[in-house]
């Protein structure tokens, strides 16, 4: 494969379509929560000074029911937090192939993030490994041994359509990846 300008994958449209599904199905279920909780904050609120006004009434119960509620909208605060990260992640990812090297961009999100998550770059002679890790694909690269403090770098994408035809290029234009390990 002979190509001046880079081969570019992301995800289809099919998995951007359905990330954007569950991305608006938690802000849908998160926000219903977060409004009944906003409701019923008051009447909870009356209850337990009316409880603790009268004496030897318990209010545990009271208090339980108020720390669960705050517990439940944390909760349902960090999923949504993580479903549009993920969504971004899987609409905003490329993995881009060029003659010298394979790069993963993700510019939707900050750049200190987006390398946090997996975006970078590494030629082709330096990858070493290719893996999957929980949800992540990992390509892991050698860099040269004579510098002092030299480290293993490594990029991360989730989703990209035609995943065979990406694994093969890999596989191809990698002379040093072990496949055994």
């Amino acid at each position: 494969m002979n190509s001046a300008t880079p081969l570019i994958f992301r995800a289809s449209a099919a998995q951007r379509a359905v990330a954007v599904t569950l991305a608006l199905g938690c802000l849908l279920v998160a926000g219903r929560g977060m409004s009944l909780m906003l409701q019923n904050f008051p009447k909870i609120w009356y209850q337990l000074k009316l409880a603790q006004s009268q004496s030897g009434e318990s209010t545990i119960f009271i208090w339980l029911s108020l720390i669960v509620g705050c517990v439940a909208v944390l909760i349902a605060g960090f999923v949504l937090i993580l479903a549009i990260l993920t969504l971004m992640l899987i609409e905003g990812t490329q993995v881009l192939v060029d003659e010298l090297e394979i790069t993963v961009e993700c510019p939707l999100l900050p750049g200190p993030l987006a390398r946090r998550l997996g975006a970078g770059r590494i030629p082709w002679k330096q990858v070493t490994k290719i893996e999957r890790r929980r949800m992540y694909f990992v390509l892991r690269g050698e860099t040269s041994s004579n510098k002092p403090g030299s480290a293993s770098k490594e990029i991360k994408f989730l989703l990209v359509d035609e995943l065979e035809h990406l694994i093969f290029i890999i596989m191809e234009r990698s002379p040093n990846l072990k496949l055994n390990s």
